[in-house]
């Protein structure tokens, strides 16, 4: 159940970070004229010309850009585990009660 979780969550992530990706092209296309910073206690509004909000859009996007191919290699890896344990499980099941697993020590 845990992996089907974590797998949500990743997944819910990076469909947040594609709905971002869409909301900076149609700010991009608007032409940003402030940024607004927020921290735990302050608040900081830039005015910014036109070719500085196209440097700023181009910096956000490879960030989510970035962002969800490392959200895509985390949900692979996530599958995979779950594969991994499903299979080790299945082995577990199949194989006779005296006999141990590949790879476990054996007692003398």
């Amino acid at each position: 159940m845990w992996y089907s979780k974590q797998l949500r969550q990743v997944r819910r992530a990076r469909k947040v970070a594609r709905t971002q990706q869409h909301q900076l092209v149609a700010l991009e296309l608007e032409g940003i004229v402030a940024l607004t910073l927020h921290s735990v206690t302050q608040t900081l509004t830039v005015p910014i010309e036109r070719t500085a909000g196209a440097q700023v859009v181009d910096t956000l996007r490879e960030a989510l850009r970035e962002r969800r191919r490392v959200l895509k290699t985390e949900a692979r890896q996530l599958r995979q585990d779950w594969w991994e344990s499903e299979m080790l499980r299945a082995r577990q099941e199949n194989a006779p009660p005296d006999q141990p697993l590949a790879g476990e020590p054996t007692a003398p």
